[in-house]
């Protein structure tokens, strides 16, 4: 552990372990500080199960997409057997990354010097190395990490150690079975540039606190802060549920399933599947906030809408989608106002941690779990 989060996490520890109505926030350097950040690599992301993509991105056999997770490249593939991995993405050569986006093919070649390799990660071809002395394929493989599919959702875990993710997500799945994410499809997807720390978006998205200021028409009149509440999880996810005011039933763009519950369609619950995969679920649609972290300050952010194949047998779909696009696309701007501003404050040399509300608590669990795992050896 470098010497300046060993500095931080006694002071950053008391406070926000206590319970929540005496519990402060992380202290601003744990947003800040390149050091916190290369820790959170090293035992956060790259310990635990984080989420990729979708199954359905990568359908058919030789499907594939590139990303990088905890600084690792990464190809993720749909394997003739129809298996998904995670292979690492640089040629065992000279370390000439393979693939740059998504892509299909039956084989995998490097662009550098034409190494090939099959979609289980095998070497099956290198040009122009028989005089190399005792070289051999078999021991040319890429690399294969942990790979999950979960409810449609590909996690990957490079530590190779992690708990099996459907046993811990075991209550998650039962929630969440009415709703049958596996089907579901993607019906728009929204790309952003984010230049602040992660934890600023987790935060933000984590509380309805904020309502009544940063979104005083588009979710404050229906869902209001003051009856949002978080739950006591001792799980690795953080739940915040948003009732609908006066206990209506929420609008849907689109025809939720028979199965999903009477409180569902009564308003919505959001996710926090530690570390980082966001999600929002509505009675008829889930919003899926994919982040790619790569800086201290800075993340690629995609969110996916994703709906039902029966959802969306409704008049008018194609508007609906739109509509659905244009609606977080909205929500989103209004959030970056606030998470820009957040960022820009924690540089300042006055700011220190601060005192949580009472609908903070999803932050709180999130806050305490990531202070276990940064102290894990």
């Amino acid at each position: 552990m470098s010497t300046s989060l060993e500095n931080l996490m006694p002071a950053g520890r008391a406070a926000v372990l206590r319970p929540l109505a005496q519990a402060s926030t992380l202290p601003p350097a744990f947003y800040t500080s390149p050091e916190v950040f290369e820790a959170e690599t090293e035992r956060v992301f790259a310990r635990n199960w984080v989420s990729v993509g979708r199954a359905s991105e990568i359908p058919n056999a030789g499907d594939r997409f590139r990303i990088d997770v905890a600084g690792e490249p990464l190809l993720i593939v749909r394997g003739k057997d129809g298996e998904v991995r995670a292979l690492s993405a640089v040629c065992r050569h000279r370390w000439m990354l393979l693939g740059t986006g998504a892509e299909s093919s039956g084989t995998i070649s490097c662009p550098y010097h034409k190494w090939t390799y099959a979609l289980d990660g095998s070497l099956m071809a290198a040009p122009l190395m028989e005089k190399a002395e005792g070289f051999e394929h078999k021991d040319c493989a890429l690399p294969i990490f942990g790979c999950e599919v979960w409810n449609g959702f590909i996690f990957v875990n490079l530590s190779g150690d992690a708990a099996p993710l459907a046993r811990s997500l075991a209550p998650l799945a039962e929630e969440f079975a009415p709703w049958k994410m596996d089907e579901m499809e993607i019906v728009g997807q929204i790309e952003f540039d984010q230049p602040y720390n992660w934890k600023v978006l987790v935060d933000n998205f984590m509380e309805a606190y904020h309502h009544f200021a940063i979104h005083p028409e588009t979710f404050e009149p229906n869902y209001p802060a003051a009856i949002s509440r978080a739950e006591e999880t001792n799980a690795p996810y953080a739940v915040l549920r948003m009732p609908r005011k006066d206990d209506g039933l929420s609008d849907s763009l689109f025809k939720p399933l028979d199965g999903v519950p009477d409180r569902a369609r009564r308003g919505f619950s959001v996710f926090n599947v530690y570390p980082s995969m966001l999600l929002a679920v509505l009675a008829d649609s889930v919003v899926w906030y994919r982040m790619e972290i790569d800086g201290v300050d800075h993340f690629k952010l995609t969110v996916y809408l994703l709906a039902h194949p029966k959802s969306l047998d409704v008049p008018d779909v194609e508007t609906l989608k739109t509509f659905l696009r244009e609606g977080t696309f909205a929500v989103h701007m209004e959030d970056i106002a606030a998470c820009d501003g957040v960022q820009k404050g924690l540089m300042s040399g006055a700011a220190r941690a601060g005192r949580l509300s009472h609908l903070e608590g999803a932050i709180h669990e999130h806050q305490k779990w990531l202070l276990g795992e940064l102290g894990r050896e």
